[in-house]
Order: C-alpha cells, then structure tokens, then sequence
C-alpha cells in the first residue's frame, strides 16, 4: 500500500487517482510498505517537512520497502541505507523529469499569459538550457515568441546554436525567466525595468537583497506544475509508481 504525506494538491490528486493512505497523522499510516514524501523531503532530524510527522515513527510502524522523494538529503540517503530501504530521488530521474519538466513549462506559457499580453508579444530570455529551459524554449517557438538563451556553460551553448536558437546576453531582454538553482554574478544596475520571473529551487538564481536595493521587478514561481494543472501533476507520479515501483 501507498502511503502518501498529506501537503501538496497534486498528492491529493493522486490519493484520488490510485489506492492510497493520505494524511498527516500517524495512526493512519499502517501496513503501507511505499512511502511517498513530499518534494523537499526530510530535515536534519528526521522531521518529514510540510508536516508535523517524524519519518522514524512511521518506519517503526510500518515494513516500508520504498521511499519516493523529490530530492534527499545525507540523512536520508543513510537511513535508507541502514534500513535497506529502496530510495527513489523523483528530480534526478529523468523518466519523471521530463514530463514534469514539460507541465512546468506550459505552466510558465499560461503564466505569462495572464496579464493581457500574449506571449508572442513579448521578448523572453531563458536563463539555463537545462530541463525547463528547453522544453520551454519548444514551446515558445511553436508560439512564435521572440526569445534567446543565456546559456550557463559550453554545452549549454552549443546545444542550443544546435537546435537554431539564438544565444544573447541578458541585458538586451524585458522578460528574463531564470531556470537555474543558484545565484548567477549579475550586473543588478541592468536588472532594473526588465520583468525577472525565477522558478528555479531555492537558492534561486538572484541575490534578494540586491533585488530589493535596486528595485527590480522580482517574482519567484514555484510549484508550477502543482499550481497549472494539479491533476496531470499527479498523473505523472501515478503512471511514474506504476511503471517503476
């Protein structure tokens, strides 16, 4: 039995799709043997995050064989390990990567789409060539939107010139859409009138305090696939649980 941390709407969602117990109370969690936690995982002592629960109690009272997570830190990578507990990292399996990376790029079309102004209209610059930033770049090319790619590496530029898309420096975009998880050497004076939408991890790619010292227009998206289409979200879990766990 599937055993599911109650938290996140696209885990309701799979609760509803899939025989599961769904909660965060811990009389509820009996005789499930996969345990799927939420994204962000489990802190330094084992408290399982958006949650008021301990991952230990759970392990004491259940024969857990497997446990999903979306990235896992030392602790729990060695209590698996100590268990013989299969860990299965959601976000560094590409069999779940790319769907989900395609739900959040359409996520981030709708998005910038909601003030009025088609993305078409808009001139978009995509910081990373990673996951998200070539799905997304798929997808504003079909849109028939101006973009360009800021690449972060050798690679990441030569993929890109590989598939036509044209690589630039940041400075010449209105709409810069960061995608990478940490803070990049930016030249903030230059930030300023330009709309930065960041829906990289934390620690994001933008340093806040000079975010707010020099008054850019800053937003952090997160959980994209989640907040656009919460159902296919949990679809891409389910048909990842039944095909690999």
């Amino acid at each position: 039995m599937l055993g599911i941390i109650k938290g996140d709407i696209r885990y309701e969602a799979l609760a509803e799709l899939m025989p599961a117990i769904l909660s965060n109370e811990l009389y509820d969690f009996l005789d499930i043997d996969v345990l799927l936690l939420p994204f962000g995982g489990i802190d330094e002592d084992y408290n399982i995050k958006q949650s008021k629960l301990n991952l230990l109690d759970i392990l004491k009272e259940n024969a857990i064989k497997t446990i999903l997570v979306g990235n896992a830190n030392s602790k729990l990578k060695e209590l698996c390990e100590q268990k013989n507990i299969k860990l299965i990292e959601l976000l560094k399996d590409y069999r779940f990567v790319i769907p989900n990376a395609k739900l959040t790029s359409m996520g981030i079309i709708d998005y910038l789409s909601r003030k009025n102004l088609a993305v078409s209209d808009q001139n978009i610059l995509i910081v990373g060539f990673g996951n998200i930033g070539f799905t997304l770049a798929e997808l504003l090319k079909v849109n028939d939107c101006s973009f360009s790619i800021f690449p972060m590496n050798e690679a990441e530029e030569k993929y890109a010139h590989l598939l036509g898309y044209k690589t630039t420096d940041y400075k010449e975009y209105d709409v810069i859409i960061n995608t990478v998880p940490y803070n990049i050497d930016w030249d903030y004076a230059s930030l300023k009138n330009k709309r930065i939408i960041d829906v990289a991890s934390a620690p994001y790619g933008f340093d806040i305090n000079k975010i707010y010292e020099y008054g850019i227009c800053y937003e952090i998206v997160s959980a994209i696939p989640s907040k656009f289409a919460y159902i296919s979200a949990a679809n891409i879990i389910k048909k990842y649980i039944e095909k690999y766990v």
